[in-house]
């Protein structure tokens, strides 16, 4: 028997500080989240892809 408990997903930080950008605005372009985080805009567009592939957005 699993639930969703049992997935743990472990964020890194610039992760978290995507999570965070996209709290505060969820409009946010990938440009402008990955200029907060230090990331290019592809860089930033792939890693929001693998948060909602892992059910966290």
């Amino acid at each position: 028997m699993s639930s969703a408990t049992d997935r743990s997903v472990s964020l890194d930080r610039v992760s978290k500080a995507i999570v965070e950008q996209l709290q505060e605005d969820g409009r946010r372009s990938y440009a402008e989240i990955g200029k907060a985080v230090g990331l290019s805009e592809t860089a930033t567009r792939q890693r929001v892809q693998k948060l909602q592939d892992a059910g966290i957005l």
